[in-house]
């Protein structure tokens, strides 16, 4: 966020450009689509996530259903007995107890617990640290899962007319069946493709099942296997079968087809099992739904499921993190959009009372996500001491971080708080930058300060640094990216707005960097500094852009810089060609209010306009709703991923924010 490149404010320092007011440091239309709520449930890894679930649902449980979160054939029909055992299904590593779960079931007050396979599934290991805790480990095991499954239903459900028949070498079949199974108390059981396992054909027998729904299409579950279930010494029917053309397919023929309460709706990844698993625990105490998402495109059935749900109501829930479920993704559950894009806000810092950074997101009309999803305060920046130490920050204490964390979270927006590079020198930068043992440690004081304010990413804004740190600067970005994605938090990074002819922003490697992040925001603004001029004109924005789109990078992960200022430039050396400036930057409404003759645009409707008074000549340049909507068409003509804004300092004015918020739920929503 700057007003200037640091490398122009050094030689500039050096001219005498006094810059001594308040210093500010900034960083076709779509139809608007219904909305709903989108909640979020996740923890760092899948262990966390399935914990987290067990928060959300249980203030208590004397029993748990406990499994492997390493492999899925034992656990997939264990749904049904945590239902009937009111209690979560947790998972953990197959040789130890993760002590996640362990401090889990000690809130919940457990006192059985019954593992789901064998001891290669759950080791011996396991049932000591439960009796250890003073818990009674029940084991529900087979020679495999076919057996691993009969033995679970014969304790949830010993007697049942009907049943569901999943095959056993998938898993996603039986994550869609699994909650509304539970909810029922209808058992859920295995087979192979082409031929019915003797240990499901026993455990039919036992139950007394007559009738079973079959879950996949004919090349999931073959026609042999219907036969041999009519040809059991207690002939079983098969009265329905539940299919599409691929996984997701047969998910929402299940959501459609079955009589789910479905005001709420569970989102999880198709991809895995884990946070299905866990969740359908939850889901199944309200005969709720478990939707499945693939990682990327959703098809056609899905997206009508998900447009059919949210016409009517309902309220979504994700279970896992960004890493499983993309924020992307998470944008298309929410609002529809097919390209979803993201309204990035900053709130500045060094400001206090009514300007401060909790006021600044308090400006945001309701509900604030028409308008934003990310909120990044000005908290961090890397400390001169040049050993990775990281220090901040402006006007937060760490009870001011909790309290904007909770602010921003409770308007079901994001956190990602900024960290800067040092405004000193470039020094800094390159030495950390290069040190092995300094990026390493900036890297774990940046993960430690996300966890510790209970922060969903980071926005790197390094620009103090020489060109040759550039390869340096990607690889750290590359390591945190690593880090930083297996705990779903994301990572966004500034970078100063290039057009490839400033040999000075070498450093800046568009393509190398975007590999490392979820988006990329291009600064565009601070065009003109040293002299009066447009902040962003619309040619240099494109300039920009075509740069970025020439070196390949993903425009989809380029958020586009949008300034909420303008700067007051003025001179007492009228009589020089070369005078020098001062300049002050303000909002739309104050900067307007200085205008006492005609206001002209530029070719980017960008406005401007002259004054004098005892300080000298001014020009003035400043964004209103005409020239910010110029610079939304960006939006579609390049595809980009949303919006970049400096900062919300500036909206609390309710002329700017009647211009500004209004584009942004047009051109974002």
């Amino acid at each position: 966020m700057h007003f200037f490149n640091k490398k122009i404010i050094c030689i500039f320092c050096s001219l005498a450009i006094v810059l001594n007011l308040t210093p500010i440091r900034p960083l076709s239309v779509q139809a608007e689509p219904t909305e709903s709520v989108a909640d979020r449930i996740y923890g760092n890894t899948l262990y966390d996530t399935a914990v987290e679930i067990s928060k959300k649902g249980w203030d208590n449980a004397p029993v748990v259903v406990l499994a492997t979160g390493g492999n899925f054939p034992d656990a997939l029909t264990g749904t049904v007995l945590a239902h009937k055992v009111n209690g979560p299904l947790l998972l953990t590593e197959s040789d130890h107890l993760n002590p996640a779960v362990s401090a889990e079931l000690t809130r919940l007050g457990t006192q059985e617990v019954y593992l789901l396979g064998g001891t290669v599934a759950l080791n011996g290991a396991i049932e000591k640290s439960l009796k250890d805790q003073g818990i009674l480990p029940k084991r529900l095991s087979g020679w495999d899962q076919y057996g691993t499954a009969a033995a679970i239903a014969g304790v949830a459900t010993p007697s049942s007319t009907q049943a569901f028949l999943v095959n056993g070498e998938h898993f996603a079949d039986a994550l869609s069946i699994s909650s509304y199974a539970a909810a029922h108390d209808i058992p859920i059981l295995l087979t192979r493709t082409d031929s019915l396992p003797p240990e499901t054909a026993t455990a039919l027998a036992q139950m007394g099942v007559q009738q079973v729904t079959l879950i996949g299409g004919k090349a999931v579950i073959k026609d042999t296997v219907e036969e041999q279930l009519g040809k059991l010494p207690q002939p079983v029917k098969v009265t329905t079968r539940y299919a599409g053309y691929d996984q997701y397919e047969t998910n929402t023929a299940v959501l459609n087809q079955l009589p789910f309460e479905s005001s709420q709706v569970y989102v999880a990844t198709g991809e895995n099992f884990p946070d299905a698993l866990a969740g359908a625990a939850l889901a199944a105490k309200a005969n709720a739904p478990i939707l499945l998402l693939p990682s990327t495109q959703l098809g056609a059935s899905t997206t009508a499921y998900l447009n059919q749900k949210r016409a009517s109501g309902s309220a979504f829930t994700i279970f896992g993190g960004w890493g499983v479920i993309t924020y992307k993704m998470e944008s298309v559950v929410r609002t529809g959009v097919a390209q979803p894009r993201i309204s990035l806000q900053y709130t500045q810092g060094n400001l206090t009372g009514t300007k401060g950074m909790l006021s600044q997101v308090q400006s945001i009309p309701s509900p604030a996500t028409d308008y934003a999803d990310i909120i990044a305060p000005s908290w961090y920046y890397l400390d001169d001491t040049a050993d990775g130490t990281v220090t901040g920050g402006w006007d937060a204490t760490p009870s001011d971080y909790a309290q904007i964390t909770t602010s921003v979270h409770a308007r079901n927006l994001k956190v990602l708080p900024v960290i800067q590079s040092t405004w000193a020198s470039s020094k800094t930068m390159d030495t950390v930058m290069a040190s092995d043992t300094a990026r390493a440690k900036l890297e774990s004081q940046i993960i430690q300060r996300i966890q510790s304010t209970n922060s969903d990413g980071i926005v790197i804004d390094f620009e103090l640094m020489s060109n040759a740190t550039g390869p340096y600067l990607t690889q750290f970005m590359k390591e945190l990216y690593a880090q930083l994605h297996p705990l779903n938090k994301l990572v966004i990074e500034a970078v100063m707005a290039r057009t490839g002819s400033e040999a000075w922003l070498g450093e800046f490697d568009y393509p190398a960097l975007a590999q490392y992040v979820d988006y990329l925001n291009i600064m565009t603004y601070d065009y003109s500094h040293g002299s009066p001029g447009p902040i962003a004109p619309l040619d240099w924005s494109k300039k920009v852009l075509e740069y970025t789109l020439g070196q390949g990078v993903d425009m989809h992960k380029v958020l586009l810089g949008i300034p909420y200022y303008g700067v007051d430039w003025w001179t007492a050396d009228t009589g020089n060609p070369n005078p020098t400036y001062t300049r002050r930057a303000g909002g739309m409404a104050e900067l307007l209010a200085l205008a006492k003759g005609p206001i002209q645009r530029d070719s980017s409707q960008i406005p401007h306009f002259n004054y004098t008074d005892a300080l000298g000549y001014h020009t003035v340049y400043f964004d209103d709703a005409q020239s910010w909507n110029t610079k939304m068409t960006l939006l579609n003509q390049y595809r980009l991923g949303g919006v970049g804004a400096w900062s919300l300092f500036w909206t609390s004015s309710p002329a700017s924010s009647s211009a500004i918020f209004p584009l942004l739920k047009q051109y974002l929503r």
